[in-house]
């Protein structure tokens, strides 16, 4: 039989409610660093599971030592104290063997259990994770002379009274020592039956460790792992169904990335590596955003599902967008003007092209001018247009101008013939109408092919942007939250002119990205910005604009990334004349994405 001493042992009550109260302290304080350093734990992972094992060993090797008189916060509310066998106060180290344990809970506690490609140390770390708590409890309640719980019997403490004294000598049944020592073999034999379970339908494959390695590299995560999972549903008439997905989750470090880029570049990687997919397997990725340092934790997480196409699908876009951002400054993004010639149209319309071949000679002679001539409707395929003659006024370069707008013939291959023109009304003179881009190379020859094939194109830009196809792009853009954020800035006068320098320096990097923001018509806080003309040629230094609405600005900066236009509004415009242009861009990003 076990002897007893005249010393009072503190109850298993008050050491639990003791450790409840240590337990809040030490969560407040977790939380604390948590919300004080966020980002910073954020960069850290799993690494940050060091600050809560830190926080542990010190608080109870500190407390529980001679230097806190045996007490933590906990404790001393409660009135008790840890001592050794002769009821004196032990030393630091011997407090921090004693709380070894804990700490090493707080390691462990998370670390998969399974994995496939070694799966013994798996089991080994779980046994140990599941047999501390277990044990501790199993101690805590067999041990019922001593009180001594796991952590106690490590480093032979007690937990007595404040105020007991006099010297502790027990001698714990062994048959209950042994039958302790026996529990982890159970716990173990339960982990494997558990893990193999889950190795059928779980399995880490050895070929997905290189895009596990790649994607580490590459891309700003703390974390990532990829797994096969298998799973079988049956329904109420006995039908078994087989999931079959391959599941990737990654831990982002900065909490502003944008996750569905994120998730949509992991695929990408993962399909660049060439990795094999089952038939009907489908690819779950989580993007986790938070941190956990054993004694706090805060986490968020987006989920994406879907089909192995659909997963190719996005991921070739944000290969066409990546490339495009990377392209150079005043390479053509996309060279086919006809899409562009529709676009960039308010009126598409058809008639007999009738005009003065001698007095475009004469101009073409003397300098260059505009010229003015009256053109017949006979139909309208876009646009209201109810004129039925309307005067066009195009600009004809002499002879001795070599710029890109006089490489322009088609008045007068197309003279005295029926034509289909993209037509917008004149920005000098409302009164006019001038061509699509203001030039006639938009002019085509009116005949059913390609009356068809105008007409096939409008109804396909009618479907981009009354179902708003071109929004595809917009979740998988780069630099979505800083244009954002520079945007809104726009409307600060202290901040507004540093935010249009920003977005220059952006480029065509954010050209998504901005043409995604044109829905934007709040108000500017400065009304000016001056833009950097480098275009080979350019006669000005910079190009000084008027915007009045957020758009205006943003039409300005595509232009100036990519010499693309599809309406003049930098110095603002009419609603009619906005909706023109913002469609245009829309259009254009369609076809940036789709090719």
């Amino acid at each position: 039989m076990d002897e007893t001493t005249a010393i009072k042992l503190a109850t298993r009550k008050r050491r639990f409610f003791a450790f409840l109260i240590d337990a809040l302290i030490i969560g407040v304080f977790g939380n604390m660093i948590g919300w004080s350093f966020e980002d910073a734990l954020l960069q850290l992972g799993s690494y940050g599971k060091a600050i809560g094992v830190a926080t542990i060993l010190l608080y109870f090797g500190i407390c529980n030592s001679k230097l806190m008189n045996g007490q933590t916060l906990g404790k001393m509310l409660l009135n008790i104290r840890v001592v050794d066998k002769n009821s004196n106060y032990i030393s630091v180290a011997k407090a921090i063997l004693r709380a070894l344990p804990f700490a090493l809970y707080i390691l462990l506690n998370g670390l998969p259990v399974s994995d496939s490609t070694d799966l013994y140390p798996s089991l080994i770390l779980g046994t140990i994770l599941f047999s501390i708590p277990i044990l501790e409890v199993y101690f805590a309640i067999a041990n019922n002379k001593s009180l001594q719980s796991l952590h106690d019997l490590i480093a032979k403490t007690y937990v007595i009274s404040a105020k007991s004294e006099g010297s502790i000598d027990f001698t714990n049944n062994k048959a209950i020592l042994y039958a302790g020592f026996a529990l982890p073999i159970l716990i173990l034999a339960v982990v494997f039956a558990g893990s193999s379970a889950v190795s059928n339908k779980l399995i880490y494959v050895k070929d997905m460790q290189k895009i596990v390695s790649v994607a580490s590299q590459e891309l700003p995560i703390s974390s990532i792992t990829m797994y096969r999972n298998k799973t079988e549903t049956t329904n109420f008439n006995g039908e078994t169904t087989q999931t079959k997905l391959i599941q990737v989750s990654a831990t982002k470090k900065n909490k502003d990335e944008n996750d569905t880029l994120l998730a949509v570049k992991i695929a990408k990687i993962i399909f660049d590596s060439g990795f094999t997919f089952e038939e009907d397997e489908n690819l779950f990725i989580a993007i986790i955003y938070g941190y956990d340092i054993g004694i706090a934790s805060n986490y968020s997480s987006s989920t994406f599902n879907d089909s192995i196409e659909a997963w190719k699908s996005v991921s070739k876009k944000i290969g066409v967008l990546n490339k495009i951002a990377k392209s150079h400054h005043n390479k053509s993004v996309l060279k086919d003007d006809f899409w562009r010639y529709i676009a960039g149209s308010q009126y598409i319309v058809s008639g007999t092209l009738n005009v003065d071949t001698n007095k475009i000679n004469e101009i073409r002679n003397s300098k260059t001018a505009f010229y003015e001539f009256k053109f017949t409707v006979d139909s309208v395929f876009k646009g209201g247009l109810q004129a039925k003659e309307i005067i066009i006024r195009k600009t004809i370069c002499s002879k001795d101008e070599k710029t890109n707008r006089c490489n322009d013939s088609n008045l007068v291959l197309f003279n005295g013939q029926k034509i289909i023109a993209p037509i917008n009304i004149s920005y000098t003179n409302p009164a006019q109408f001038a061509f699509a881009r203001s030039t006639s190379k938009s002019i085509l020859l009116e005949n059913d092919e390609n009356k068809t094939r105008v007409l096939n194109e409008i109804a396909k830009q009618k479907d981009i942007i009354e179902n708003k196809l071109y929004a595809e792009a917009c979740p998988i853009t780069q630099h979505a939250d800083s244009v954002k954020a520079l945007i809104e800035d726009m409307l600060v006068a202290s901040k507004a002119e540093d935010a249009y320098t920003q977005l220059e320096k952006l480029g065509r990097h954010a050209l998504p990205a901005i043409i995604c923001q044109m829905d934007d018509r709040r108000e500017l806080a400065i009304k000016s910005i001056t833009l950097q003309n480098n275009y080979p040629g350019a006669t000005q230094p910079s190009r000084h604009y008027t915007p009045q609405v957020v758009v205006d600005v943003l039409v300005a900066l595509l232009h100036q990334a990519v010499g693309n236009d599809f309406g003049f509004i930098q110095n603002g415009a009419s609603e009619e004349e906005r909706t023109k242009t913002i469609n245009g861009w829309r259009i254009f990003l369609w076809y940036l994405i789709n090719g």
